[in-house]
């Protein structure tokens, strides 16, 4: 006859079900993570290339406005830059939503200095010497932008520079520009973490340069900003190129 075997106790029971649950717990936590990485890239991606675009656009249309009566040739066509603007933004808005946008480097340059140009600001421009790949290029242009927002917003400046330089192994971009309020010292802001919060504190450090630090981080760069004595405001982003393959490109 055979013998009946023990049934298992309460706490095996328990055990087996915990741990046959952790699997999904961690699945779930994986899931979560995901999410909230993509809602930060497409809400630092909205602020980052779309933010500064805006801004322009207002800029343009305000100037506009006030030559309406004086110079009507100059108000048209102040709102049919805006209206140029408005479609690329559109455009944008659409490569954001599906994850892909590369932007031109020195398109950026140029529509920068033609902003700061008609608010007044008289405006040096030195593109790359050398070919830079595209996604530094989109990183690089990003930084083009914020920065000359920010030239607009923050200063009284009547003269700016921006120059990218491409020493051996090296890409650096600099603007800089001599409306400074508060002279001081340079520094390096902080990088946020995945969940959004700030590795360090610094008085006044906006939005905009959190946002562009972080994504100078994510390909290998660092930033650097602040005002000097000399009462200029200086903006540094600089990156190391990968060193080229030994062999050369290979064939496809």
């Amino acid at each position: 006859m055979s013998q009946a075997l023990p049934a298992p106790s309460a706490r095996a029971t328990a055990g087996a079900c915990n741990a046959a649950a952790v699997p999904a717990v961690v699945a779930d936590t994986d899931r979560r993570r995901v999410v909230v990485r993509e809602r930060l890239r497409f809400a630092r991606d909205l602020h980052d290339l779309l933010g500064p675009r805006l801004l322009a656009i207002t800029l343009q249309c305000e100037l506009a406005l006030r030559l309406m009566d004086r110079t009507p040739d100059s108000a048209r066509s102040r709102l049919a830059e805006a209206l140029s603007g408005m479609r690329e933004i559109h455009e944008e808005a659409r490569r954001v939503a599906h994850g892909y946008h590369c932007l031109s480097l020195d398109t950026e340059i140029e529509g920068v200095r033609n902003l700061l140009e008609s608010a007044g600001i008289r405006t040096e421009a030195q593109p790359a010497g050398a070919p830079i790949p595209a996604l530094l290029q989109t990183v690089l242009a990003t930084t083009v932008r914020e920065a000359g927002a920010n030239v607009l917003r923050h200063s009284s400046a009547r003269n700016c520079r921006l120059t990218v330089d491409t020493p051996p192994g090296e890409v650096v971009l600099t603007v800089s520009n001599d409306g400074v309020h508060e002279p001081g010292r340079p520094g390096t802001p902080p990088v946020a973490d995945e969940a959004g919060a700030s590795s360090a504190a610094e008085p006044g450090l906006g939005l905009g340069l959190r946002s562009l630090a972080e994504r100078i981080a994510a390909a290998g760069g660092t930033l650097t900003h602040g005002p000097y004595p000399s009462g200029h405001y200086t903006l540094e982003a600089r990156f190391t190129l990968p060193a080229p393959s030994p062999d050369g490109p290979r064939a496809a």
